[in-house]
This record gives structure tokens, sequence and C-alpha cells, in this order.
């Protein structure tokens, strides 16, 4: 017998969230011939009816938010949040972003036909300024508070998620900003940071994180030349006006895509073979200077694969990609 067993590795509760996507897996895993099974005394809302509880199971184990690397060996996938718009989510061999088998394995990407790029998704993302943010509070839309004293023709820096197991992310971030500092620089910079760096999950300000970031985006805020936004101002309003940006593995990293801005990255994101990748701080520089660089052909195939082929949203999208890996696991 096939089994997809349901994992509570991670979230011991899967409410909707959650619980959607991992329905959406389980229907199209039953629909190739496999049981569905779950941990004992696993919460899960939107589970299909006949789910039976078993403590374990020999077949494929799905688990959620967590990657290859913390759990026992075995046959595995893994189901994460990413993708442009809330409701989107991942289903992959290794794990969830950026720790997913892009970031490893190259995307042949001459083999994607420009004629299935997402013209209307992109573009109604765009009319509507909206992100990935499952908080109204900082997805406001049309109603972004707009970013003050944005200049012209900048460079962009994004910070999401600092650190992790393999690099310090904050160290890295500090060795970019001193190069720009430092360098021979013409174009005034940009930092962005995402929202949830001072902000809860449910949106609302977070005293702690916002007193435990405060010493080092003050010092930001003393450098010439430097703007910085740590709230809900939308990058739909920033990119039009970017020379460049530069981002590591950052969850907003749809958006400059959308925009056919040239991205520039210091670390090995899953979409690290579509940009420019700096290996030293030197390099830096002169990418920016120079951004001949830029392939908007890689660029486009990159997110039309991304969006079309990879990310799931509905039965389909979650029936193609299960089959997909259902497969070769």
């Amino acid at each position: 017998m096939k089994t997809l067993h349901i994992r509570n590795h991670k979230l011991g509760r899967l409410m909707p969230r959650w619980g959607t996507p991992a329905g959406l897996v389980a229907t199209a895993a039953r629909n190739l011939g496999y049981t569905i099974t779950k941990d004992n005394n696993l919460v899960w809302a939107g589970e299909p009816i006949n789910t039976i509880e078993a403590h374990t199971s020999a077949g494929v184990n799905l688990y959620t938010n967590c990657t290859i690397d913390d759990v026992p060996n075995g046959k595995s996938l893994f189901l994460g949040m990413s993708g442009p718009l809330p409701g989107y989510f991942t289903v992959d061999k290794l794990g969830v972003w950026p720790w997913i088998e892009p970031t490893y394995k190259q995307i042949d990407l001459d083999l994607v036909d420009l004629d299935n790029y997402p013209h209307e998704l992109i573009n109604s993302i765009k009319e509507q300024k909206k992100t990935l943010f499952h908080s109204k509070i900082i997805n406001k839309g049309h109603d972004s508070p707009e970013p003050e004293d944005l200049p012209d023709d900048h460079i962009l820096i994004l910070v999401s998620h600092m650190d992790n197991q393999w690099k310090d992310g904050w160290a890295m971030f500090g060795n970019v900003v001193s190069r720009l500092k430092w360098g021979d620089m013409d174009y005034p910079v940009v930092i962005k940071f995402d929202p949830r760096l001072t902000h809860g999950h449910d949106g609302m300000p977070d005293k702690h994180k916002q007193e435990q970031h405060k010493p080092m985006m003050d010092s930001l805020k003393g450098i010439k030349g430097v703007t910085i936004y740590t709230g809900a101002e939308s990058l739909h309003d920033i990119l039009p006006k970017t020379r460049a940006c530069i981002m590591d593995e950052c969850t907003q990293f749809l958006e400059p895509f959308m925009y056919e801005v040239p991205i520039i990255t210091y670390s090995a994101p899953p979409y690290h073979r579509a940009v420019k990748k700096v290996e030293h701080q030197h390099e830096l520089i002169p990418a920016l200077h120079d951004i001949s660089w830029y392939s908007k052909d890689l660029s486009n195939r990159w997110l039309t694969w991304y969006l079309t082929s990879y990310v799931c949203y509905d039965q389909e999208s979650t029936t193609r990609r299960v089959k997909e890996l259902l497969d070769v696991v």
C-alpha cells in the first residue's frame, strides 16, 4: 500500500494557512493511488475524509516548514509558504525557502517557453500593489504609505531574515553597506527592511523587535545618501525608481523580477543562476556601475518557471507538482 503520511514535526496544529495546502497535497496523492495517514492527535483544519491516524509510516512523509536536515532519513516531501501572494505554497524534496531544490540543482531555463510568461497574474499584482504577506496591516495594497524622500535611480537593498545555520546574515549585510558607503558610488542607496523584522506575525508593531534592531537602524540613518524604510511601504512604489537590487535569500524576491530590475546577490538563493552573483566585496561596485551583465530574457525565464511550474495555488497546480515529485521520491 502506498501512503502519504502527514507529520506534526514542526507544527502540531495545521490551521487553515497550513491545513488547506496540506489538504490539496493529500487530495493529489490520493488521486494518484496513495492512502493518506497522519500522526496521532494531529489537529488538521481541512483534513480530507477517511484520513487514518497512525504512529508511523513506511511511505512518503509530508513535513511542514522544515528541511531534509531536520528530519529522519526516509522518503519525504516538504510543504512551505512561498510565492507572490497569500495562498501560494511550495512542495519540495529538500525543504522550504531557501533550502529548496533549485538552490542546489540547475534548472534548464532554455527549456522555458516565454509564451507562458504569466502576464495577467503579474499585471494584477502590480496594479493592486499586493505582496506575499498574510497580514493586511503590512500588505496594504493601494493603502500602503508613500515612501518619503525616495530618490530616483537608486540602489535598493532588500533585507529579510538575516541569520541561518550557514552564515551570519547581519555581518554579510554590514559588509555590503560598508562597501557601498566607502566605495566609489555615484548612486543613492535605499534599504528596505522586511516589516516582520519590527512587526509580529499579526502585522502589529512588536516593541521587543523594535528595541532589538533600533541601534542598527539608527546607525544606518546617519549615513549620507542612505534612505531607510522599515514599515509597510510598498515595493511596488519603490522598484520603478530602482537601478539595481541587492538581496540574499529575501522572501520578497519576486517583485524585482516582476519589475525587470537587475538583481545582485551575495548569497546562494534559489534564483542565483538567473542573477548576478558576487563572490567577493570588491566585485560589488563595478557590478552596480556597469549592469551590462543583466539578462532580461534569463530573468523572465526564471520567473516564468517559478510561477508556472514550481509554486502551487490550487488543486490542478498541486496535482501537477505532487505527481512530478512522487514519481521520483
